[in-house]
């Protein structure tokens, strides 16, 4: 019995740290912090380029944070960021990634840097990320997953 317990502690414990549901929740200072990330993928429009982006929503402090980096990029300038989840944007372009002549650029809106009323995109493990160049091509693309795992 003394076994069974200490089991079904061990497993909880796991399944907190480890994240619960769909996203990676962690308690911190009162409140909880959802994080998410995906490393992204090119396709033929842009084969060289990758990048990243990562969200993070603090409920105490309230706080909402997403950004985007990428690198080897083709086409210097504005590149927009959409955001989609099950199919329905949830954003588009609130985050802008500026392409350098070297093909590298990053992009972040964050609550506590932004001015008051920034849309600051809610995005969570299972939304589509698309970094589409200045022309509206689609270059890069992933999904989000809960910190520290990799999506399908």
């Amino acid at each position: 019995m003394r076994k069974a317990i200490i089991l079904a502690a061990a497993v909880a414990v796991i399944g907190i740290a480890g994240g619960i549901g769909f996203n990676a929740v962690r308690a911190s200072g009162g409140g909880t912090s959802v994080k998410a990330e995906v490393r992204l993928q090119s396709n033929s429009a842009d084969p060289l380029a990758s990048g990243k982006a990562k969200s993070e929503q603090r409920t105490s402090p309230t706080r909402n944070r997403f950004a985007v980096e990428v690198e080897d990029v083709s086409t210097a300038g504005a590149h927009s960021v959409r955001i989609t989840r099950s199919g329905t944007e949830i954003a588009n372009s609130p985050v802008t990634v500026t392409v350098d002549a070297l093909g590298l650029g990053e992009g972040e809106l964050n609550t506590q840097d932004s001015p008051p009323g920034t849309l600051i995109p809610e995005a969570v493990a299972g939304d589509l990320v698309e970094v589409r160049n200045p022309g509206g091509v689609v270059i890069l693309s992933g999904t989000l997953c809960p910190k520290g795992t990799t999506c399908p």
